[in-house]
């Protein structure tokens, strides 16, 4: 009986001590995330900050739901080696917002506006430290603009229709171009592969606002063909 009681003992202490290693595994692997709402004492003139995480390795941020009746965007910084990969998982559908690998910085969008963004997870991928900030799309810009990378400009007013916009980019990769509209329609300027030269014209309503969204491992150019001044789309807008 001793010897049955003794084997007992041991068999549960073995199944403790490995329920503790898979733990520590499990929370190995799982970065400590840092989350930030409160930007009251942040002058942001440009876009407004809304949520705002920090972070290190693999990580899931649960339960993102943000409001509709403004357009989203969201900008990474990751400083790892490796790929770094973040999806947008709710259940109706699974968004990659950034495939890279290296260090990034990049802007993309994460919602137009039209419909609240559905409670979701961003899942993160990640040899090394990284940032997500969403903000709202809320920031004026000159209507062309030039940047390297992804982006989201800010908006600006389209005086006519049948806009001829002119655009160019030196990346490798894809490159892909959105304008967003303020009646809540997108049109896809360019979806291409490598350096691009070409045009495009705009099916805009009269006197409309507009964004655009951008996609590029390069330099690259959307000139409206107004004659206005060219504006930079920074890293962090």
């Amino acid at each position: 009986m001793n010897r049955i009681k003794k084997l007992l003992a041991f068999c549960l202490s073995l199944t403790m001590i490995c329920g503790a290693a898979l733990s520590v595994n499990a929370a190995n692997s799982v970065g400590l995330v840092t989350v930030r709402t409160d930007f009251s004492e942040v002058s942001v003139p440009a876009a407004v900050p809304v949520l705002q995480y920090a972070g290190s390795g693999n990580s899931s941020i649960l339960n993102t739901a943000l409001p509709k009746g403004t357009a989203y965007k969201v900008t990474f910084t990751y400083g790892g080696k490796g790929n770094f990969i973040v999806n947008f998982i709710t259940d109706e559908r699974t968004e990659l917002l950034v495939n890279s690998i290296g260090s990034y910085a990049g802007t993309t969008l994460l919602s137009d506006g039209s419909d609240a963004v559905p409670l979701g997870i961003f899942d993160i991928r990640a040899e090394g430290n990284w940032t997500i900030t969403v903000s709202t799309v809320t920031n004026l810009s000159t209507n062309s603009v030039t940047s390297i990378g992804d982006k989201v400009s800010g908006v600006f007013n389209l005086p006519g229709t049948g806009t001829t916009v002119s655009i160019n980019n030196t990346g490798i990769s894809n490159f892909i171009v959105w304008a967003h509209y303020s009646d809540g329609t997108s049109q896809l300027l360019v979806n291409n592969i490598g350096a691009y030269s070409g045009q495009a014209v705009l099916n805009n309503p009269k006197k409309t606002n507009c964004y655009l969204e951008v996609k590029s491992d390069g330099q690259w150019t959307v000139d409206m063909g107004y004659g206005g001044a060219l504006s930079l789309v920074p890293d962090i807008n």
